[in-house]
């Protein structure tokens, strides 16, 4: 095994070293303290959008009367994750690297644009697509350094591993947990990869502003916040970030969990973004304060919750994502569901979701949610002088979602590290609401194994 290790670790370096990366493997934790964790996916994608076309891939060069009214696809992922220790002394040195490797499984061009696959100029979705990478890490007490290519998860700045490959962060990141309960962190990133795309350096994006009439590059994003965990019933965090000229944004997240007695509890979870334009304004003027409260009782494996979630001003709550900005965790507001986010100009929404937990009931590893939830929504800026968000939302923009979707994970056995996971979502919305109509399916099977 030790040389299995060596073996494995001298090829991700060279990967890394590509990337700028270098390291030397000392005496110490740094080669016996290391871990390599293996991820295939396997991932069916379908989105019907009923009475519309798919204007991605092929069909964009179509007229609009020719365009498939729907997008397939299904991909197959390979992942390995490789992280090192430390080497001894006061200061530690470390790295991560990873390899990535996404397949077509079926796909077209007339097909294409789940963001599953990388998509040519000629509309065709790639056969194959993958990607090297890793970063160096220094360890100083409780205090992280890392610097390369990283995930990150700041509610502000998040990258999400909800399509075949997971997206990547490229910059500098610092963490400090010297006191206990208490989280602090810290990064500056200049590049991004999303995770339908080969390319290391990616662009940084919004999720609307991929969708603006002149899609505006951003150089940098750098974010400073915390989480602490208060008593052992409530969490509280406070973020601060700034994405160089276009915005500065805060948020706020409490929750609170409290026994009732039983197998009976109450948790309450607030979340709330600030977010105004700065520097050059170059997405024009913004102005929105978004927050949601959700209220959520349990009993025994079962759980039922009720949010409502508010967008104050007159554009809609936009936030980062990555490369294409299609995938992106950097919102955490309740009405975040399955398809649409219910972050419209001035949307009001509620949700009403029911969860179980099906292990209670002698199946172990199953669970399932259903939801349901209704927004309704203002007009955008008026000009596109004033933003570039003008002319998504129309007036008096109303939709609705309800989903569906079950999760089994084998906890032991032969088979343990297998999961699975199916989602279905329904969407609806009026002609003045920017999400329209669909009806997705996901199928997503992951098989997970620590190699060491």
């Amino acid at each position: 095994m030790q040389n299995l290790r060596r073996a494995v670790f001298a090829g991700l370096v060279a990967g890394t070293l590509s990337e700028g990366a270098a390291a030397t493997a000392g005496d110490g934790g740094f080669v016996e303290d290391s871990e390599l964790q293996f991820l295939a996916r396997t991932y069916y994608f379908n989105r019907d959008y009923r009475d519309s076309p798919n204007n991605a891939g092929r069909n964009r060069f179509k007229p609009r009367s020719e365009r498939n009214g729907y997008r397939e696809e299904a991909t197959q992922g390979l992942r390995l994750q490789f992280a090192s220790g430390y080497t001894p002394g006061s200061l530690g040195f470390g790295l991560d690297a990873h390899a990535m490797l996404g397949l077509q499984l079926d796909s077209g061009g007339g097909r294409t644009g789940t963001g599953n696959l990388p998509v040519g100029a000629d509309g065709h979705p790639d056969h194959r697509y993958g990607k090297v990478g890793g970063a160096l890490r220094l360890r100083h007490g409780e205090t992280r350094l890392k610097y390369g290519q990283t995930t990150t998860s700041a509610p502000v700045f998040a990258a999400s591993s909800n399509r075949t490959l997971a997206g990547m962060a490229y910059g500098l990141l610092l963490e400090d947990r010297s006191f206990d309960g208490l989280l602090l962190e810290g990064g500056r990133f200049t590049a991004a990869s999303g995770p339908g795309e080969s390319k290391v350096r990616g662009d940084i994006s919004t999720v609307y502003g991929r969708l603006g009439a002149y899609p505006v590059r951003l150089d940098a994003v750098g974010f400073l916040g915390g989480q602490w965990q208060a008593t052992e019933r409530l969490q509280l965090s406070l973020y601060a970030s700034r994405f160089d000229d276009i915005w500065q944004q805060a948020y706020f997240g409490a929750s609170h969990r409290q026994p009732l007695g039983g197998e009976r509890a109450l948790r309450v979870d607030l979340d709330a973004y600030r977010s105004r334009d700065s520097g050059q304004s170059r997405f024009g003027r913004i102005d929105t304060l978004a927050s949601s409260l959700a209220l959520g009782y349990e009993q025994g494996p079962q759980r039922i919750t009720l949010a409502y979630q508010r967008v104050h001003g007159e554009q809609p709550f936009d936030y980062m994502a990555f490369g294409d900005g299609r995938s992106s965790a950097s919102m955490v507001l309740a009405n975040s569901v399955g398809y649409s986010d219910f972050n419209g100009p001035g949307e009001r929404s509620w949700q009403l979701r029911y969860d179980l937990d099906l292990g209670a009931l002698g199946l172990p590893g199953l669970s399932l949610h259903a939801l349901h939830a209704r927004g309704r929504a203002g007009a955008s800026a008026s000009s596109a002088a004033e933003s570039i968000y003008a002319g998504l939302y129309g007036r008096d923009g109303r939709h609705r979602e309800s989903d569906l979707g079950f999760a089994y994970r084998v906890k032991a056995g032969p088979l343990a590290g297998l999961a699975l996971r199916a989602s279905q979502a329904w969407h609806r919305g009026n002609a003045s609401y920017l999400d329209g109509d669909i009806d997705e399916t996901r199928l997503v099977v992951d098989y997970s194994r620590s190699i060491w």
